[in-house]
């Protein structure tokens, strides 16, 4: 299973940046996005099941920079620190966990910030998808 080719809940890495094994992606909350009436009325915070979405395809856009298709099997960590509120700049930090991105399974250690400062830190779980005549 990839991807979908647009975000279910409206963030969309802006710039995926490689600097040697982190990648640094950025995005701009939508502030009319239809999420935020619902969450919550009268004080609008994105909700964070957005910030892992936005993790996760991220890392996703940087893997398939490198011919490498993966797909999110874990949420291993996951602590959110303030909220997101629209029209926040949003700034992502991804360091792979063990130091080599190319293995069959992937472990990433995310960190979301506003200007405000961190607003979640995450560690997510790829692996490799299989491709070719067996899937």
């Amino acid at each position: 299973m990839t991807a979908p080719s647009v975000s279910l809940l409206g963030l969309e890495p802006r710039s995926v940046l490689r600097d040697g094994g982190a990648v640094t992606a950025r995005a701009t909350v939508d502030p009319g996005h239809e999420v935020f009436p619902g969450h919550y009325p009268g004080f609008p915070v994105l909700p964070g099941v957005c910030l892992i979405e936005y993790a996760d395809r991220s890392i996703l856009f940087d893997q398939r920079r490198l011919d490498r298709e993966r797909e999110l099997v874990a949420v291993d960590r996951c602590r959110f620190r303030a909220p997101v509120f629209p029209g926040d700049e949003l700034t992502l930090r991804v360091e792979y966990a063990d130091g080599d991105d190319a293995a069959p399974e992937l472990r990433s250690d995310v960190v979301v910030s506003t200007g405000r400062g961190r607003v979640a830190e995450l560690r997510l779980r790829h692996r490799t998808v299989a491709t070719g005549a067996g899937r």
